[in-house]
């Protein structure tokens, strides 16, 4: 169970870097990701502290379901877990500042980021 929670962290941090940077996630972590979350920010000003703050509450959402579940009774769960949340989130958090960025620069081409996990 380690590795696969793990995994989650590791492959939605790959999915939310190659997202952003415009490649498909599903072509990621040699197609081991199974799960992915679409994240939408076409409705949102992310020049705006107002719409990267809803960003957060999307992204926080799917980071969530790309983790899933687990077993509190079992450290290795829980720890796996833990592990998995963190990536997820520092990942997440790389590619907002990226997004931000390119909405200020007037770059932003796309309207979702995709969180994905295995």
């Amino acid at each position: 169970m380690k590795h696969s929670i793990l995994s989650k962290g590791l492959f939605a941090a790959a999915a939310i870097a190659v997202t952003v940077t415009g490649f498909s996630a599903s072509a990621s972590a040699q197609g081991r990701i199974t799960k992915s979350v679409e994240v939408s920010y076409a409705d949102l000003d992310l020049t705006s502290a107002e719409g990267q703050q809803t960003l957060d509450g999307r992204i926080r959402g799917a980071v969530r379901q790309v983790c899933g579940s687990y077993d509190p009774k079992n450290l290795r769960d829980s720890v796996d877990h833990k592990g998995c949340l963190k990536e997820a989130k520092m990942s997440a958090k790389r590619a907002k500042v990226s997004l931000i960025a390119r909405a200020e620069a007037g770059t932003l081409g796309t309207s979702s980021v995709v969180i994905g996990g295995n």
